[in-house]
């Protein structure tokens, strides 16, 4: 498989390790077989492996109370809080790391203070005509992000009539590692809907979700300083110098709505659980290209092509001559199956695609296979297995990806 940097045993075996040591400490198995139980505590993690060389691991801890005690003997033990037609509340957390490796490249010619980021190379300092100085530096040599994340949902179903909503909302915070030098990356992204739903007899359920999302960038890169006096390139900390502030900014506001429906059912001896959705969503960008405090330096068209260059073919320029707002419209459209097969109570396997066309970045499709197994019967492990095609790959907005993950689930 493509993007695939070592073999998928490898990188199952240390997703295990890392998921069980995740959940040690929170959850408390006992060894008496129970029938009910109020609280499910999960721990996973995430090993994604894309073309481009980027890299991603995820880890997440959630925790369900719920309302009233399940019974897990009417069905799968998966399928419990379901068949149970469960009210609860849930809280999690979680952790990604991304790291794309860049090609390595030499950059000649930017001027200012010689403070770089972590993540470059600074290869010389030379010295330009006119006295200004310059700086041979290396681009970044990784980029990426290290993002946490915090949700809460939860669903409340009236006794005896089946009808059930419930609302739920994330929000994440991440640390950017810039991909040009002297760059500064800060993004959030936050997310809120609700959803209400009925059942139909004791085994299936059609729910409607209305989403809102809010993701927002803001890129800030500090050049050089610059010398309003002579209308060229300066050096930070110097009387009369000002630095430049290059700030630009990215909002995308997406609103989706969502049907599925889910149902189950029996097959000779064994369960078998299918369940589908549709959904479409619009999003609105606002990419912002704000001018810089003070001056910003522009090419003199009828400066002299002879001497130095920076101090002829450089002008002084106002801010609001600059500033610039671009939006953009997009519309998704999506659909979801998925089919699972129960054979014995504490054992499932579940097959799952999904497809999803965007107006700029086309057609994606997303295949995943897991098996859950409930070695005791309040205790599982789940691995799953997930294949990612972008249709265009690493140029269309999302690059294909392979990834493998584990969960470990406690109940009592």
């Amino acid at each position: 498989m493509n993007g695939m940097k070592h073999p998928t045993a490898c990188a199952a075996a240390g997703a295990v390790r890392r998921a069980v040591v995740l959940c040690a400490g929170s959850v408390v198995l006992s060894a008496a077989a129970a029938a009910e139980y109020s609280w499910q505590v999960t721990g996973g993690y995430e090993d994604i492996d894309s073309e481009g060389s980027i890299e991603t691991n995820h880890s997440s801890m959630r925790a369900t109370w719920y309302l009233s005690a399940v019974d897990d003997q009417v069905g799968p033990y998966e399928l419990a809080p379901f068949l149970n037609r469960s009210s609860h509340v849930s809280v999690s957390t979680g952790r990604t790391k991304l790291r794309e490796r860049l090609y390595p490249a030499f950059i000649h010619g930017f001027a200012g203070d010689g403070r770089l980021p972590g993540n470059a190379t600074d290869f010389d300092r030379l010295t330009s005509p006119g006295s200004v100085v310059t700086y041979g530096a290396g681009w970044p040599t990784e980029s990426g992000l290290d993002s946490s994340e915090y949700a809460f949902d939860g669903r409340y179903v009236w006794p005896g009539t089946g009808w059930y909503a419930g609302a739920h909302a994330s929000r994440s915070d991440a640390d950017v590692l810039p991909e040009f030098p002297l760059a500064q990356t800060t993004a959030d992204y936050e997310s809120a809907g609700l959803f209400a739903g009925r059942y139909f007899g004791p085994r299936t359920a059609l729910e409607l979700d209305f989403g809102s999302d809010t993701a927002s960038q803001e890129v800030l890169l500090t050049p050089f300083a610059f010398d309003p006096v002579f209308g060229g390139p300066g050096l930070h900390g110097i009387p009369g110098f000002d630095p430049i502030e290059l700030r630009t900014g990215t909002d995308i506001e997406t609103d989706d709505v969502r049907l599925s429906v889910r149902h189950v059912t029996q097959l000779g001896d064994s369960t078998v659980a299918l369940s589908a959705s549709i959904r479409s969503s619009r999003s609105e960008t606002r990419l912002t290209l704000p001018g810089p405090r003070g001056f910003f330096p522009a090419v003199d068209e009828f400066g002299s092509p002879e001497g130095d260059f920076y101090y002829n073919r450089f002008i002084a320029t106002g801010t609001d001559s600059i500033f610039n707002e671009i939006l953009e419209s997009e519309r998704e459209r999506g659909y979801s199956l998925s089919g699972a097969l129960f054979p014995t109570p504490a054992l499932g396997v579940r097959l799952t695609y999904t497809n999803s066309d965007n107006d700029t970045y086309g057609i994606s499709d997303v295949v995943g296979l897991s098996a859950n197994w409930f070695f005791l019967r309040n205790a599982a492990i789940e691995i799953q297995l997930v294949r990612t095609d972008s249709g265009g790959g690493y140029f269309t907005g999302s690059p294909d990806s392979d990834s493998v993950g584990v969960r470990v689930l406690g109940r009592f």
